[in-house]
């Protein structure tokens, strides 16, 4: 049924009768009816747009319908050519985007004006009965702007025309109708629009009304059919004007307060930066003075340099700046010089107890070894795969704990099942156990008379199954396994072994000795090279891989010496193995021995020398020698008076002791007596004869006498001690040296030159002092020590004697010939960790009874006392070489882990 614009229907359906009328009829309708098709197809493409574009009908009003007219429908235009209206000028748009959507609505615009023109030129082309141009200009306008109905309209009725089908009356009516409801229903839209922009003007929503009034004014300037009947444009345009200096003011009002609240925000934010700073330098201020109180310059000075970076222009706190930096710099001088006196009382301390020798071979820095040394971690420590379970630890602590006797001859899982049943604790044999392994390997005999633990019964089972049976706790259970299931993981752990592999290095001792002539130089001692400590590398390698479970070390484990660092890639279990192996090398390793040799030299000695001498008279001022008396001496016998190095006929002299003359002077009278000894009395390493009491009397009369009394007597007790003490490595040779060094002219190479020969000095070094070479070897209980020991004393005789000789021209040269007392041993000893050997020794016994006298008067009771001298050493020496040696292991010397514990 189609309605008319009055609303009655126009036809309810035509007789077949009526049929060829009718069809006259539709004959006269058809140009109006192209006329108001074309009219109403491009009111509807301009309405589309408008709903793109400008959202017109996004939300719909309560009175507006909820679906939408079908415009697919071919319509009818009453016009050939539509004309195009200029718009009119719309608001400008506001918004975010206003520059983009200005550009699109120039754009679609232009794109609108276009399709107009092919769509003109479309009908033309259709008026013409050109079907196939007016196609392709509809075409064209359709490319342009797809939403024109007028252009997709005209493609059907030239579709229409070209395949010879023409219109009827009733498609002609059907068209008009659906135009008329088409028409109803934008009008509809358009009303609802501006009833939604009143609503959003009364709720001051004047961005959405500007929305809406843009959307109704476009709809009506596009499609002024649609205007009347309270629906103006004139209307909608005022109210657009209306909503758009609304929206303005309501959009400069927003500027204007958000302006304002800005304002006041950044003022209040001003004023709480002055509030906090001013609280912050209040805060601080105290802070410096509280610091200042409490002595704490520094911690003030930096207080207050905060204060200044709040506030560079703060005098006050620049002042109190000043005041603190002073007292800080009073205060660091005060503890400087505090802790110089502190300092300087330390170290003297130290220098005092440096004096002070040690109590025991090895002494520890107690502090430093707690604090420090105690928390190192071994090199060493095996890496375990996996935390260890604390179930499979107590398994394996039941399993060391639980004794039994084991005497059994029962396959393993019978045994497996007794080894549960007394230890509590689950056995699991596998399958592989139960069915691969023979009845020979899993049959067990074992008859032993003593308790054992169950551990230990169990590494005897696996031994005697050569390892095809083994005992794995895993799971909280003791599996019986196959070799091949108990393969675990493989773990990597390297181990330091540089001090088992890599040799000791020996040193050897000088041999001690004056240099011989002939040009004979001394030959040091060549000692064979060691290749290690304990076992080479290589020996190293195969104990391990042939002692420890030698069938893995071809397949699942790996082991390598790379720069003294063990390299293990193996199980759990092997590792630990080895590492036990390892410290069972380290311990013989691990020895020290400290070596003393006390060379000791006790002596006790006595001399005693008493005799006259009648000599000295006369005054021989000439010779340097002054006296009384007068100067007569002996010039017909003894006219050579001989020195003290070489003594004369008469002595040391030809001077009287007694002169006597008569007045006649027919009598002269001279006499002297001088006792002398053919060899020194003493010994000159000891005592010797100089000092003591020397009396001189002269007697002058008729007859001059003169007199000289020498008595002296000494005794010395000695004991020298001389301990070289050296700390040694087990099985290492070393040496100490404790000597001078004195250089001699021992020869002369002569240099010929023209006419004249030159003494060239040959320099040669003499070495005196303690000299020790030891080499010790711990025996393997370590309670005995074996060592090779050789110590030396060299005494070199001082001054060096000396004499002088010619080279055949030229002056004689001085040449010296030192002379060394040496005490030496050569010897290997066993003596006891912490006993005293004696190596040996040297008794000397040294007497001497001089006496020098004139015979018959020497032997007179008292009288012989004048005429005799008499002397008397005595010399008792004895040398002990004596050797101390303890066994050294560091580990015993450690100190307590806790203070006031006892050492290791």
């Amino acid at each position: 049924m189609i309605l008319t614009p009055s609303g009655t229907p126009l036809r309810q359906s035509i007789p077949e009768s009526q049929l060829m009328s009718t069809h006259r009829f539709s004959l006269f309708l058809l140009p109006s009816l192209l006329l108001v098709a074309c009219q109403s197809a491009g009111e509807e493409s301009a309405l589309s747009n408008a709903d793109k574009e400008g959202g017109w009908f996004e939300s719909e009003t309560p009175s507006a319908p909820k679906e939408t007219a079908s415009f697919d429908a071919p319509v009818v235009s009453s016009k050939t050519t539509p004309e195009y209206q200029e718009p009119s000028p719309s608001p400008k748009p506001t918004g975010k985007h206003a520059k983009e959507k200005e550009e699109i609505m120039r754009k679609n615009e232009k794109r609108r004006q276009l399709a107009t023109v092919f769509l003109a030129q479309a009908d033309e082309a259709f008026g013409r009965g050109d079907y196939k141009g007016a196609i392709s200009l509809y075409s064209d306008a359709m490319e342009l702007d797809m939403t024109n109905r007028a252009a997709r309209d005209g493609i059907r009725r030239c579709e229409s025309a070209l395949s010879g089908e023409a219109w009827d009356v009733s498609s002609a009516e059907d068209v008009l109708a659906q135009e008329q409801i088409r028409r109803a229903y934008a009008r509809v839209k358009i009303e609802g629009l501006v009833q939604d922009g009143d609503n959003a003007m009364d709720k001051k929503d004047y961005e959405a009304a500007l929305a809406y009034y843009q959307s109704a004014e476009m709809a009506l300037r596009t499609r002024p059919g649609l205007a009347g009947q309270g629906l103006e444009h004139s209307v909608v345009s005022a109210k657009l004007e209306s909503a758009t200096i609304a929206f303005n003011d309501a959009l400069d009002s927003e500027r204007q307060s958000e302006a304002a609240a800005a304002k006041e925000e950044a003022a209040a934010a001003e004023s709480a930066r002055l509030n906090y700073t001013t609280n912050r330098i209040q805060t601080l201020f105290q802070e410096a003075n509280s610091a200042f109180s409490r002595g704490f310059y520094e911690e003030s000075v930096g207080t207050l340099d905060a204060v200044l970076e709040l506030d560079p222009d703060n005098q006050d706190a620049r002042e109190l700046l000043q005041v603190a930096n002073m007292a800080w710099l009073a205060t660091r001088k005060r503890n400087t010089d505090t802790a110089f006196r502190e300092q300087w009382k330390a170290t003297f301390d130290e220098l005092t107890t440096l004096a002070i020798p040690p109590k025991s071979a090895i002494e520890h820095d107690v502090e430093y070894w707690r604090k420090t040394v105690l928390k190192r971690g071994s090199l060493d420590k095996i890496v375990s795969a996996a935390e260890v379970d604390p179930t499979e630890a107590n398994i394996q602590s039941v399993l060391d704990s639980t004794r039994i006797e084991p005497r059994f001859d029962n396959s393993i899982e019978e045994i497996a099942d007794n080894l549960a049943t007394y230890t509590r604790v689950n056995f699991v044999v596998s399958r592989a156990v139960r069915e691969d392994l023979d009845e020979d390997v899993k049959t067990i005999s074992m008859a032993y008379s003593r308790q054992m633990p169950v551990s230990q019964i169990l590494s005897i089972i696996e031994n005697l199954s050569q390892n095809q049976i083994q005992f794995v706790i895993r799971n909280g259970v003791v599996n019986v396994l196959s070799a091949e299931e108990s393969t675990g993981a493989n773990v990597l752990n390297k181990y330091e072994v540089r001090d088992i592999v890599r040799p000791i290095q020996d040193f050897v001792g000088v041999d001690i000795n004056l240099a011989p002539s002939g040009g004979i130089e001394e030959v040091d001692e060549e000692l064979p090279e060691r290749e290690a400590t304990i076992l080479t590398e290589d020996d190293l390698l195969a104990t391990i891989t042939e002692n420890i479970d030698p069938d893995i070390w071809d397949d699942t484990a790996t082991v390598a010496i790379e720069n003294g660092t063990l390299i293990v890639n193996a199980q759990l279990s092997v590792q630990e193995r080895i590492n036990s192996l390892l410290e069972d090398l380290r311990k013989s390793s691990h020895v020290m021995v400290e070596l003393k040799v006390r060379f000791l030299k006790v002596e006790d000695s006595f001399l005693q020398d008493v005799g006259v001498d009648f000599r000295g008279l006369g005054d021989d001022a000439t010779s340097g020698l002054p006296g009384k008396g007068s100067d007569y001496v002996f010039d017909d016998f003894g006219s050579d008076p001989g020195s003290p190095g070489l003594p004369g006929t008469l002595g040391t002299g030809n001077d009287a002791g007694l002169y006597f003359r008569e007045a006649s002077d027919n009598v002269n009278i001279l006499a002297r007596t001088e006792n002398l000894y053919d060899s020194g009395l003493g010994n000159e390493d000891g005592l010797i004869g100089s000092g003591g009491l020397s009396l001189q009397y002269t007697f002058l009369d008729d007859a001059e006498v003169e007199a000289v009394l020498r008595a002296v007597e000494k005794s010395e007790r000695r004991e020298v001690l001389t301990e070289p003490t050296l700390m040694v490595s087990n099985t290492q040779r070393a040496t100490s040296t404790f000597a001078n060094q004195v250089s001699y002219v021992g020869d002369f190479d002569v240099e010929i030159a023209q006419a004249a020969s030159i003494a060239d000095p040959i320099v040669r070094v003499a070495r005196d002092g303690v000299y020790l070479d030891v080499r010790p070897v711990v025996s393997a209980d370590r309670r005995f020590i074996y060592v090779d020991v050789r110590p030396t004393v060299a005494t070199l005789v001082r001054p060096i004697p000396s004499f002088q000789t010619s080279l055949g021209t030229g002056s004689p040269v001085t040449m010296q010939l030192p002379e060394m007392e040496l005490q030496k041993i050569r010897t290997r000893v066993l003596i006891p960790d912490g006993g005293t050997l004696l190596l040996g020794g040297m008794k000397v016994v040294s007497q001497q009874a001089l006496e020098s006298g004139i015979p018959i008067l020497s032997r007179i009771p008292v009288l012989s006392f004048f005429f005799s001298r008499k002397g008397e050493y005595e010399s008792y020496q004895k040398l002990l070489i004596l050797l101390t040696a303890q066994v050294i292991i560091p580990d015993e010397f450690e100190p307590s882990s806790l203070p006031g514990g006892a050492a290791r």
